[in-house]
């Protein structure tokens, strides 16, 4: 097993935390285009899309905004760690 220093665990969290800021946005740009084909088909498969891309933006939010504060001891972290 790789023993890794703590300086490369720091940089290993900041590459990760950068990584899950990233996924936030494409879930922004993906709630754009489902709302945008919504408007203009009025698709029932579309809604389910937007259900979909809010309940991921909500949990990369959360689980990006954790290591950010460094906050363990909230309420919803057990939901992140189970």
């Amino acid at each position: 097993m790789i023993q890794l220093s703590q300086f490369a665990i720091r940089i290993l969290d900041r590459i990760s935390m950068i990584g899950m800021w990233i996924a936030v946005v494409v879930s922004v740009r993906n709630f754009s285009v489902a709302y945008r084909q919504y408007r203009r088909t009025k698709g029932f498969i579309h809604l389910i899309n937007i259900a979909q891309v809010i309940v991921l933006f909500i949990h990369r939010f959360i689980y990006g905004l954790v290591p950010v504060f460094e906050i363990t001891t909230c309420a919803f972290w057990p939901l992140l760690v189970s």
